[in-house]
This record gives C-alpha cells, structure tokens and sequence, in this order.
C-alpha cells in the first residue's frame, strides 16, 4: 500500500476558495463541487490500496520488484491495457478524473477570477498524462538495454506508483510554448526557408529549441516530426500536399490553402476541429493522433517520422541530462 495525495496543497487551496466563492453565490454547484472532491479523495485511497508494484506477493520463483516489471514492461505489450498493472490502470483513471474536476470549475461562469490558477492546475494534469504517454511510447520501441528506455521506465514506475507528475517539467513549457506561437512563426507551407531554419531565426522560442534545432535539425526523422506538429497534417497528408502544390505550381499556400487542396474534413487535422476548445488539449490529442501514426510506421516499416516531436525532445534531453 501506499498513500496517493488527492490534491497538492496549492490545488487544495484553490478548491477550497472555489468552494467558498459558490457556497455564496450558486450553493447547489457548490455542493456538486464538494461531491466530486469527495469521489476523487476515495479513488485515490482505492489506488493507494492496491498491491504496490515492487511488492513480491511470493506467487513466481523469480520473485516480484520494480526491476522485473521493468523487464516485463520492456518485452510485453506494455500499450496494451490488459498488461497494464491495475494500480497504473486505476492511478490513470484516478488522474483523469482529476482533470475532469478541474475543466468543471472552467466551465462555471462564476469563478472566472479564479481562471488562471485553474488553468495551471489543468495544464499540469494533463502534461501528466501526456509524460505518461510519452514514456508507454518510449518503452514501447525499445529493446530494454538503452540508457533512456532505463530512464523512461524508471519515471514511469515512479508515476504509477505515486501518481506524481515526473518530468513533465522537463519538456511541457517548451512544447506549449512553440504549439501556441506555431501559426505566427510559420505562417505558410511550401516556404523556400525550411521550418527549422524559420524557426532558428525566431526570437520568440527559448534557448532550448534552438540548441535541439541546431543539434537535430539535421535529422530527416526530427524535420518530419516537426512538420506535423506545425501543422497538424500527418506526413502522409502533407507529402500528398506536395505533390499537388508542384502540379498546380503553387511556391506556398496557407493552413486553409492546404486544407482545401487537400479536401479535408475538418475532424482530419491532427489536432481536431474545435477551434474555440483548449490549446492544451489540442496539442495532447494531436500527439496522440501523431504516436498512433508512428507507431503504425515503425510496425510496419513505412516512411515517415517513426517517433513524435514530443519523443525526439524528450530523448534529447535525457541524452543532454546523461552527458
């Protein structure tokens, strides 16, 4: 057993504020509120029940602990849900549940003044759950003996078992950053400048983009993952863009340019078709829709990036980390 904290004591106390400000104002939300906080206290004790995942439970001759799950999760379907311990699974559930409070109180007119520090608390949740994507995903591809797979399921153990927020730290205000300044810094497709070196050239992005641009931009794998991130097309969508560009002898078109030279439904950009819906959650389910796509390429030995953005980053970082 171990004891998983249901909220840290910053979100405590925005909870209790939000709490207090609808005991005034709308008392039936305020009581809805107290509900769902209640829920999510007791599934966090229910995880906190469940077997740890370094307790040997004497079934086997090998004998259970954090090192032989590693093992396991590096050989076995770890993107599999039925291979997944059930204090992961229900951790995760646990920690989607937690979003879905917080995106509550974001919906509630009312507590407008509290908007920022909410919206903190969501975008940490949900770079949570993208860190733990991002390492499933990492582990997925690996043999077992990298440095960084080492690295990826020791992070991931930590989670799982605590439901702590990892390294999310490391990588999300970077990704967020260029998601949310994407549009401005590369307006067009089919530019003769290539995206990494309009990127270079931008005084807009940390110190962090450009050492990764200068050091991996050269990587025909990282500039196709860039590409998608930019612009929310698959390399499959955009190397068909190409071809139609160069037949109708277009240099450059616009994101809504491509689209339609491309008959695009909407629901076919990578990052979905609500435009008025979170920034956040249209970089996380793009990443998603992207590590599908790369993993499908990897299995089957197709072209195209074989690892997201997000994975190219986070690797470089841990490599920088480890030099």
């Amino acid at each position: 057993m171990s004891k998983i904290i249901a909220f840290s004591s910053s979100e405590q106390s925005l909870l209790d504020q939000c709490r207090s400000h609808l005991a005034l104002h709308h008392p039936p939300l305020a009581t809805l509120l107290r509900t769902k906080i209640e829920d999510l206290e007791l599934l966090a004790s229910i995880v906190g029940r469940s077997s740890s995942l370094a307790s040997d439970l004497g079934l086997t001759q090998q004998g259970r602990s954090l090192g032989t799950l590693a093992q396991k999760l590096t050989n076995q379907g770890i993107e599999e849900v039925v291979n997944l311990p059930v204090k992961a699974s229900l951790g995760r559930s646990f920690t989607v549940a937690k979003l879905h409070l917080f995106g509550f109180l974001l919906k509630i007119p009312s507590l407008s003044s509290f908007c920022p520090q909410i919206l903190d608390c969501y975008h940490a949740i949900l770079f949570t759950l993208m860190a733990e994507d991002l390492y499933i995903s990492i582990i997925a591809e690996s043999n077992g003996g990298e440095p960084w797979a080492q690295q990826a399921t020791a992070e991931l153990l930590h989670m799982w078992e605590a439901r702590g927020n990892a390294q999310a730290e490391l990588f999300a205000p970077a990704l967020k950053q260029l998601w949310e300044v994407r549009h401005s810094l590369v307006p067009v497709l089919g530019t003769l400048m290539g995206t990494v070196e309009l990127l270079q050239l931008s005084l807009r992005l940390p110190a962090r983009w450009s050492e990764f641009l200068t050091l991996r931009g050269h990587d025909i794998q990282v500039v196709h993952a860039l590409n998608e991130f930019l612009f929310s097309l698959s390399y499959e969508q955009l190397a068909s863009l190409q071809k139609t560009m160069e037949e109708k002898g277009l240099k450059t078109v616009s994101r809504e340019q491509a689209n339609s030279l491309l008959t695009l439904h909407p629901d076919h950009s990578l990052e979905g078709s609500d435009e008025h819906e979170l920034s956040a959650i249209r970089l996380y389910r793009s990443f998603l829709r992207r590590n599908d796509l790369a993993r499908l390429r990897r299995d089957t030995d197709r072209i195209g990036p074989h690892r997201t953005l997000e994975q190219q980053l986070l690797l470089f970082l841990w490599n920088e980390g480890m030099s």
